[in-house]
């Protein structure tokens, strides 16, 4: 669990119901089922219309990588363990790495490293793992753009909710009854938009955003690290190439 997603959703919506009990009008002032329809089905029926079955059918898998770690190791560990191969291939020969190889968890860096061993040219496994990272780097992007448009249609559905609601007051203003109810539509519409906007899809777009880029560099790294090994670099260039990306303190 990413305890900062977690801790940062929870003081939000923490807040919006504290704001609520506070305001002494009670959580059922604030439940409109037309305003309920036109924000969610809207921004549901509009992503649906946007993005191919394919890519709706990864938005769950998409949530839970928001809520979770990156599963990548920190940059100065995977710069340890790339130079840790790169010594035991130097004094060992390849093979000797073979089997930890075989054995590691990151798909990725297994990948790169299983064509190392294979003996494939350094050209060759960069090409390769480019062109991986590549299809890797187009996914992230549709999920993330997929939030993105998830929170610009939520807000643009409540805009429209709000000329509803304002419509059909002014179309009852000989009516009082009738007032009120057109009222909370056109209140309650931007109010779920922008809490869907801000408190959902927004914090998922800037979070996955974020693992993005991490899990970008790391990959990056290990492709660097894969050809360096392969085209017989010295261990103190691979040190002195893959230490200049970490930060300088």
């Amino acid at each position: 669990m990413d305890k900062t997603t977690a801790g940062g959703l929870a003081g939000l919506w923490g807040l919006v119901a504290l704001a609520i009990i506070l305001g002494g009008a009670g959580f059922g002032a604030y439940i409109d089922i037309p305003s309920v329809i036109i924000v969610f089905g809207g921004a549901i029926a509009v992503t649906m219309a946007q993005y191919e079955g394919s890519d709706l059918k990864q938005f769950g898998k998409a949530c839970g990588v928001g809520m979770n770690m990156v599963k990548v190791e920190s940059t100065p560990e995977l710069i340890e363990k790339i130079i840790f191969y790169a010594t035991e291939i130097k004094k060992n020969g390849v093979m000797s790495v073979e089997q930890k190889i075989m054995e590691e968890k990151n798909p990725f860096f297994k990948e790169a490293f299983a064509l190392l061993v294979d003996n494939t040219k350094p050209d060759v496994i960069e090409a390769l793992m480019e062109t991986k990272l590549e299809h890797m780097e187009n996914r992230h992007k549709t999920m993330i753009g997929m939030f993105g448009s998830i929170g610009g249609t939520a807000g643009a559905m409540g805009m429209i909710g709000t000329l509803v609601g304002l419509v059909a007051m002014l179309a009852n203003l000989s009516d009082p009854s009738a007032v009120g109810p057109a009222m909370a539509v056109a209140l309650l519409t931007t109010l779920y938009g922008a809490l869907i906007g801000t408190g959902f899809a927004g914090v998922f777009e800037a979070k996955l955003g974020n693992k993005h880029s991490v899990e970008m560099i790391a990959h990056q790294i290990t492709i660097q690290g894969a050809v360096m090994i392969s085209s017989g670099e010295s261990i103190g260039n691979i040190k002195m190439k893959l230490n200049a990306i970490l930060p300088q303190v």
